[in-house]
């Protein structure tokens, strides 16, 4: 089903260019995919919590794109239900779903509405389906400096060296980063701690990677800025236009 492409024109239109065949595939697809989110929601909903897996069962059918089209719409034709959260409320109407009335006046988009369980149980469904499909996304700068001052926040608030040991002060890397972040990324979050002896390495019998620094640091310091690198000064250079030597004679003439 993920390789069916997400049909977001009402019949109509599909109708008016030719693109029926695309049009029912696709619908065809929401429909199940409205009933695979209905199945994994009983299928993990254990101790009034729903399990890890609930949302790869179906982004591995369907894909992220499908899934979200079809919470998307049911969110919007839910508008009125206290229990689905108003951020996700704000998050469906960036995703739009167009009206599709059939010949009769019914509107085609309640065959995908996911309906059959509580509505509560679908907010928490697309709570982890957001987070979810944000761990595979790559980092951007900002996320990577968000973390590194929230590492160097919490470095500079502890009062005491909080290493096991005793003689470093420590603060665990976010699982989230860690999730989402290549190679570089780790190296761009270590170049902006300004710390001599800082160092990140695991602990026996701990889950997590963490951050650790001397406890005779200096922790009194800004995170470190990163400096433009040298090939994009040049391209800024070379892209700025150049005074044509005619005009500067003329300058000196007058």
């Amino acid at each position: 089903m993920n390789m069916i492409s997400v049909y977001k024109y009402p019949a109509a239109y599909a109708r008016e260019n030719n693109e029926l065949e695309q049009y029912r595939a696709s619908y065809k697809a929401n429909v199940a995919c409205k009933e695979a989110i209905e199945t994994a929601i009983r299928d993990n909903y254990r101790d009034n919590c729903l399990g890890k897996e609930v949302v790869k069962q179906v982004a591995d059918q369907f894909g992220y794109e499908r899934m979200f089209y079809v919470l998307a719409n049911t969110v919007q034709r839910k508008d009125f239900d206290g229990r689905i959260s108003r951020d996700n409320k704000d998050w469906a109407k960036t995703i739009p779903v167009f009206e599709d009335k059939d010949y009769f006046g019914d509107d085609r988009r309640s065959e995908f509405e996911v309906d059959a369980v509580n509505p509560g149980l679908t907010d928490i469904f697309i709570n982890q389906a957001r987070c979810d499909y944000l761990l595979t996304q790559p980092l951007t700068k900002e996320d990577i400096q968000s973390e590194a001052a929230r590492l160097l926040r919490h470095l500079q608030s502890e009062r005491e060296p909080n290493s096991p040991s005793g003689t470093h002060f420590m603060v665990q890397i976010s699982p989230d980063f860690l999730i989402r972040a290549s190679t570089k990324d780790h190296d761009r979050l270590f170049a902006m701690l300004p710390f001599k002896s800082l160092s990140f390495s695991a602990l026996k019998d701990q889950e997590g990677i963490f951050a650790f620094i001397q406890k005779d640091e200096n922790r009194d310091q800004p995170l470190r800025q990163r400096k433009p690198s040298v090939r994009k000064k040049l391209q800024k250079t070379q892209a700025e236009p150049k005074v044509p030597a005619s005009s500067k004679g003329k300058e000196m003439e007058l």
